[in-house]
C-alpha cells in the first residue's frame, strides 16, 4: 500500500508539473506574440523623410564676399575747421539764445500755475456787470476763477482772451538753445 500511495503522489506530481510547464509556455508564447507586435517600425515615415533628404542632390553654398581692405585716414590738423570754434549754424543758435525773451521769475505764483495745463478742466463761464471769469477745476478738487492777465499751467502761460468755450493762453517756454519762445495754447470747454 505504501508503494501504491507513493506512486499516486509521483503520479500527481508529474501531472502538476506537466500542467506547470503548459502554463509556462503559453505564458511565453503570449509574451513572444506581445513583443513582436510591439516591434513593428512606428517611425517609417520618418526613416522614409530621412532617405528622401539624404537623396537630393547636394546644392552649392555661396563664396564668402570680398573683404575691403582697410585705409587708414591721416588727420591733418591745418586742413580741417577747429572742433571748438562755433559754426555758422552755432552762431545762429547763440542770437537765438540772447532773443531778449524771458518770462518774469520775480512775480508770486499764482495757484494754477502748479498743474500742467492738460490737468486743468474749464468748466464753467461767468459774467456779471461787465467782468467775465472762466472756472477751472484743478487735480486738487477745487474750483478757481480765473480771468484775463491771470497765469495758469507750468509754462508762464497767461490768459490773453476767454469766451463761453475757450481759454486762449500764451506761454512762454524754453527754445532748447537757451532762449525762449511765445507759443499758444487754448483750453476748451468741457463737455
Amino acid at each position: 500500500m505504501l508503494i501504491s500511495t507513493a506512486r499516486n503522489t509521483m503520479g500527481q506530481g508529474l501531472n502538476m508539473s506537466a500542467e506547470f510547464m503548459a502554463r509556462i509556455l503559453l505564458l511565453c508564447v503570449v509574451v513572444m506574440l506581445g513583443v513582436s507586435a510591439c516591434s513593428g517600425d512606428k517611425h517609417s515615415d520618418l526613416v522614409s523623410y530621412i532617405d528622401e533628404i539624404k537623396a537630393r542632390k547636394a546644392g552649392r553654398i555661396p563664396a564668402l564676399p570680398e573683404v575691403k581692405s582697410y585705409e587708414p585716414y591721416t588727420y591733418i590738423r591745418d586742413e580741417l575747421r577747429d572742433p571748438f570754434k562755433p559754426t555758422a549754424n552755432e552762431a545762429i543758435a547763440d542770437n537765438a539764445a540772447g532773443s531778449g525773451l524771458l518770462p518774469d521769475m520775480d512775480r508770486n505764483k499764482e495757484p494754477l500755475e502748479a498743474f500742467p495745463l492738460d490737468a486743468l478742466q474749464f468748466v464753467g463761464y461767468l459774467e456779471q456787470e461787465g467782468r467775465i471769469w472762466a472756472v477751472i477745476t484743478a487735480p486738487d478738487s477745487l474750483v478757481y476763477r480765473v480771468e484775463e492777465g491771470n497765469y495758469i499751467g507750468q509754462n508762464f502761460g497767461r490768459i490773453t482772451h476767454l469766451n463761453e468755450t475757450q481759454i486762449t493762453i500764451q506761454e512762454v517756454i524754453p527754445n532748447g538753445l537757451g532762449g525762449w519762445i511765445d507759443r499758444e495754447a487754448t483750453l476748451k470747454l468741457a463737455e
